[in-house]
């Protein structure tokens, strides 16, 4: 069996997008005898450096766009023509490739965001979309603390999926689709009604099995970590005010907060506001090695977003034994159950509640039992080995019916 994958993002050791890329494509292999992945040429110096691109059987085809293309996709205003031009080049090309050598099927992988649909249903062959993202949203009454700009891009944002959901790119990729999948229950906003015989709920995200560590050391002081972009709809501000709370039972209670962004000045302002300035500490970026030898110091990581499909970095930390924090929305809410950390419900509850219901998931960690501690973090870690890139492969491919 020969498989196409388009994947426009595919890197390795990149994380995000460009690691969905990558892992669908080596774990394609024992399903197929051949996997060609299509994906940008500015991808191929990485890949092709990398040893795991030369397995038996996985090639590669590279496609940009002209550079007139390039150059205007770094204004923010090109970049949705930028990516309906590239998914219209790389179909031809592939169009091509399949005269010579007769796909049996086709996938596409990345990108995972519905922004400009895909033609390689054109291709008359089975043909997968997905798990794709972009369905998700904050609920509204969960923006009220948010600044002024901040609301208006949640509104933009809830507009853009309206507009997604009826697009005419995205309605023939979704007709000509064999399966669809979505990250997320909100991600069937996306798809129609009259779609959903053939559209499942999947995350897009999954994790090595062999990076899974085994640390289940309880820290003497409560100290509780997020990982990722300073972004308002990380709902970091939540957990700034969640740590507040916090510390009036656990006054010893701190919270690292790794990453950059451009919200980082308003959420200083909030652990000002809060009187924790002295208890939130930001590091900054810093590298991928690091934060994981990093990790296992920390009591718990907290990841309140409001609209993530996907959530690597609470794989990571699954990965590392560290129970998480979140809300049950998004793809940290499918990931993250009773037996490896705490699942804030969001259903009615307005921001004070919410920040309450992350506050008393902090105490309840920062006072375990070491015992109660372990238990968790053992069942993170068996969470992280169920969540493979093994499994998704074989979900997606349909070889295995997961339950």
């Amino acid at each position: 069996m020969r498989v196409l994958l388009s994947a426009y993002a595919c890197e390795p050791n990149k994380g995000s997008e460009q690691e969905i890329g990558w892992q669908r494509s080596l774990h394609m292999l024992p399903y197929a005898d051949e996997v060609w992945v299509l994906t940008r040429a500015n991808n191929q110096s990485v890949i092709e450096a990398d040893a795991l691109s030369h397995k038996h059987g996985l090639h590669f085809i590279y496609y940009d766009l002209p550079r007139w293309a390039l150059k205007l996709k770094t204004y923010k205003w090109f970049l949705p023509v930028y990516f309906i031009l590239w998914q219209w080049g790389a179909y031809r090309l592939a169009k091509r490739h399949h005269q010579e050598k007769r796909f049996d099927s086709v996938y596409h992988v990345t990108l995972s965001g519905m922004y400009a649909g895909s033609f390689m249903g054109g291709l008359g062959i089975p043909f997968v979309m997905g798990p794709i993202a972009g369905g998700e949203r904050a609920p509204i009454r969960l923006r009220r603390s948010m600044p002024l700009f901040c609301k208006v891009n949640e509104l933009l944002r809830d507009l853009a999926i309206i507009v997604v959901r009826n697009s005419p790119l995205t309605r023939m990729a979704f007709a000509a689709a064999e399966r669809i999948y979505v990250t997320t229950p909100d991600g069937m906003r996306l798809v129609l009604p009259k779609w959903h015989y053939k559209t499942e709920v999947h995350l897009s995200v999954a994790y090595n099995c062999q990076n899974v560590q085994h640390n289940n050391r309880l820290p003497t002081i409560p100290c509780f970590v997020y990982v990722g972009r300073l972004l308002h709809w990380k709902g970091v501000h939540l957990a700034i005010r969640a740590l507040a709370e916090t510390r009036k039972s656990v006054p010893e209670a701190t919270l690292t907060i790794i990453g950059c962004g451009p919200d980082e000045h308003w959420l200083r302002k909030v652990a000002q506001k809060f009187n924790v300035e002295h208890a939130v500490i930001f590091t900054g970026q810093l590298s991928r090695q690091i934060l994981i030898n990093l990790l296992s110091n920390y009591t718990a990581f907290i990841f309140p977003s409001l609209h993530d499909s996907g959530g690597m970095a609470v794989l990571e930390a699954l990965s590392a034994g560290l129970p998480v924090v979140c809300l049950d929305l998004g793809g940290p809410g499918v990931m993250v159950n009773d037996l490896c950390g705490f699942v804030v419900p969001t259903k009615d509850a307005n921001e004070a509640q919410l920040v309450t219901g992350l506050a008393n998931s902090m105490i309840s960690l920062g006072t375990m039992l070491s015992a109660e501690y372990d238990c968790l973090s053992t069942g993170a870690i068996a969470r992280a080995k169920e969540l493979s890139w093994a499994s998704l492969t074989r979900y997606i491919t349909g070889s295995v019916k997961l339950v």
